[in-house]
């Protein structure tokens, strides 16, 4: 090759691969420091954009499972108020039986109905008092609790008062009286039993819900991982290459600065 003084091709040619090294190398840095292997748009633009969609994914799926579980701890709720009404009807039906009772004086028969007003205004005062962030769950004010953003998936709530389980105007205080509220408060417990078996139901639903979201989140978040994320052990050998290849690109460098020199020195300077 001949020498030339007004262009230095190799030196040209070294500075060129040098800078293309120092920036590779600049990137290592930055990727090692955050642990991505996307920073930028510019390092993978087609993976920024699936890994961000996968994120959304993520973030979306995220949010279904606390709607869903919030749904859970609702009908946990409500199902307690039913257990307790449950117990309260149950009292009231051995009242009543008590007082059907044909040996049973007025008086006593008075005692019994005594109690069993007061367990009906408690029944009343839990499907009052049966709430869950604010909203009636046993009061009938609330039927259909959206979870989810479609609209797919909803909490279904029964009305559970006195008036819905046909006790208003029970009255033991004779034996007509108590004969008729047995039947009543048989047909109560039959309809609260439905109810909480359909909030048990709609918990378990719930509950797989909760399952197949957290494992589709999971999968979701291998994915974007996998596009984003870097391989620390891949990239620490490849800085530890661009930094012996940048040392070398120096040294080039200045190697083929002499070029020039040489030149001179034929020249007699």
């Amino acid at each position: 090759m001949g020498l030339r003084i007004n262009s230095n091709i190799p030196a040209l040619n070294a500075n060129r691969q040098t800078r293309q090294t120092a920036n590779r190398i600049l990137r290592g840095f930055e990727g090692l420091s955050s642990g991505l292997r996307i920073n930028r748009a510019r390092d993978d633009a087609a993976g920024l954009a699936i890994a961000e969609n996968l994120r959304s994914q993520l973030r979306q799926l995220n949010a279904e499972v606390n709607s869903l579980q919030s749904g859970v701890n609702a009908a946990q709720t409500a199902e307690g108020g039913l257990a307790t009404q449950t117990d309260a009807v149950q009292r009231l039906r051995e009242l009543s039986v008590q007082a059907a009772n044909g040996t049973m004086s007025d008086e006593g028969r008075a005692a019994l109905n005594e109690e069993a007003q007061q367990l009906l205004d408690q029944i009343g005062a839990t499907a009052e008092q049966t709430t869950f962030n604010g909203m009636g769950l046993l009061d009938g004010s609330q039927t259909t609790v959206p979870l989810d953003a479609e609209g797919n998936v909803a909490l279904e709530l029964n009305e559970s008062t006195v008036d819905s389980l046909g006790l208003t105007g029970v009255d033991i205080s004779t034996q007509a009286g108590a004969e008729d509220a047995i039947g009543r408060l048989d047909a109560a417990l039959e309809n609260i039993g439905q109810n909480r078996a359909s909030l048990g139901a709609q918990q378990n639903r719930f509950e797989y819900g909760i399952e197949n979201r957290e494992n589709s989140a999971v999968n979701a978040a291998e994915s974007e991982s996998r596009i984003r994320d870097l391989d620390v052990a891949r990239a620490t050998i490849e800085q530890t290459r661009n930094q012996i290849l940048l040392q070398a690109g120096i040294g080039a460098l200045a190697q083929s600065n002499l070029v020039g020199q040489r030149a001179l020195q034929l020249l007699g300077g």
